[in-house]
């Protein structure tokens, strides 16, 4: 097996790493910081938990659960989402609306208009869009369901995921799942009738579907990998040179001599790979990168008497579509998820500002933040009293967008690493921003790769 080194110390690289571990790789993980994890960090203060970053893992696949269940240690420590907790909320008219979970609730909800939902009925009839064609997320959804089902369902859906701008979006690398339901099965509902056909008569392992987290929060989840990487984990790296020498890599960092490596990943994000010490025309080819858009997002949790807001807060979160004009993307009920997340009497509420809708209003200052998201709190949620706890985390670079003409810059990507061999980029600007993708890319990376020479290995090839 190929010596490898990994750059970043992130989900995707410690993900990376404890596979090629556990599978007999020869694996180095560098990096820069003195805490592994990246965006995913839980913040503990007394009986309040609140994340910085990815707030749960949607389990639905049993490669992914196998993967969880082999880190020493985490298994016990998962905690699932209360069942009664599955609701989710979209606002219309300055009110949360549950989000249809039937044909039944379709039909009766107030979240969408008689109007809207006959034009949902056109769906089945609606033709596929030629495979050539880039499509926005927007221009996807309006073909198919209509204008309003795209402003009051995946406008705000959008917002919650990539705090993105589904304008601007592409479908086919943002939401690829879609993309291939409609070029599979000719559209939406088909595609569903057809996976759920498919499912019955699969034998694919199956796995109970359910959201989780850890007792302690996300956070868990890297340092339980570091844990696990033992010594091939190294933080506060100082990186001092990355030099091809011939079919090999030379790395050096901390001042100690060159290590030579068969190949090296890079999964820090997009935005820093040209702060790495290359030599020049590596970095002059690493520069397209940059243009990978992330923009800033505004994290703030806080916690409330239980008394002191009207709403139930019986689901997963509420989402505000772009033409409600409220200034919030939206809040999550961790609380209502999870136990042992606040005092007994107490809820918390988990908000995001900012995005590509309102960058402007994306601030490190609390209390500004604060002054604009208690007014929309108030407004949607019925919340009346001060908070018991505030936690703020500002991202400048959130998530990577996955927009228009993207195709090209995975083009790009190939091109580098065929230039380059043994070199190899990944991350979730490349391979989906979910945990879940972020582990699924590392298993398949190790699966169909790691025994191939790097001269013939291909990241997405």
């Amino acid at each position: 097996m190929p010596k490898t080194c990994i750059i970043g110390a992130g989900i995707s690289g410690l993900a990376l790493a404890w596979q090629m571990q556990r599978t007999g790789g020869d694996c180095t993980i560098l990096e820069t910081s003195s805490q592994s994890g990246g965006a995913m960090h839980s913040f503990r203060k007394g009986d309040y938990l609140a994340e910085d970053g990815p707030n749960s893992i949607l389990l639905n696949d049993a490669n992914i659960e196998n993967f969880l269940y082999s880190i020493p240690g985490l298994k016990e420590r998962i905690v699932e989402a209360a069942p009664e907790a599955n609701k989710r909320f979209i606002v219309r008219n300055g009110k949360p609306h549950a989000v249809p979970m039937g044909p039944i609730s379709a039909i009766s909800t107030p979240l969408w208009t008689l109007r809207g939902k006959l034009r949902v009925l056109k769906e089945p009839f609606t033709k596929a869009i030629a495979p050539e064609i880039e499509e926005s997320v927007a221009d996807f959804v309006r073909r198919r369901l209509g204008d309003e089902l795209y402003k009051y369902a995946i406008n705000p859906l959008v917002g919650g995921i990539y705090s993105g701008d589904p304008e601007k979006l592409s479908l086919r690398y943002g939401f690829p799942k879609l993309y291939k339901l409609e070029q599979t099965y000719g559209g939406l509902i088909r595609g569903a009738i057809g996976k759920m056909r498919e499912a019955k008569k699969g034998d694919a392992p199956k796995v109970r579907k359910r959201i989780i987290s850890f007792k302690n929060g996300m956070g868990e989840l890297p340092e339980k990998l570091a844990t696990a990487l033992g010594n091939n984990l190294n933080n506060d790296v100082s990186i001092q040179a990355i030099r091809k020498v011939e079919n090999k890599w030379q790395v050096s960092w901390n001042n100690r001599s060159a290590e030579t490596f068969d190949q090296i990943i890079l999964t820090i994000p997009s935005h820093r790979l040209h702060t790495l010490p290359f030599d020049s025309d590596i970095c002059s080819q690493l520069s397209f990168l940059e243009t990978i858009h992330y923009p800033p997002v505004s994290v703030l949790s806080l916690a409330y008497k239980r008394k002191d807001v009207s709403h139930p807060l019986d689901g997963f979160g509420a989402l505000v579509p772009e033409c409600e004009g409220h200034k919030i993307l939206g809040a999550l009920f961790p609380s209502s998820l999870f136990s042992q997340r606040t005092p007994k009497d107490e809820v918390m509420l988990t908000v995001f500002v900012g995005g590509e809708r309102q960058p402007e209003l994306a601030t490190e200052d609390t209390e500004a933040l604060k002054a604009i998201v208690c007014p929309d709190l108030e407004k949607l949620l019925g919340i009346q009293g001060v908070q018991t706890f505030c936690h703020h985390k500002h991202w400048e670079r959130a998530i990577p967008q996955y927009k228009m003409g993207y195709g090209n810059l995975l083009q790009k990507m190939k091109a580098l690493e065929k230039q380059n061999p043994g070199l190899h980029l990944a991350g979730n600007y490349r391979t989906g921003i979910s945990v879940t993708y972020c582990i699924e890319a590392a298993l398949a990376f190790s699966a169909n790769r790691l025994l191939k020479t790097p001269a013939s290995a291909s990241c997405n090839g």
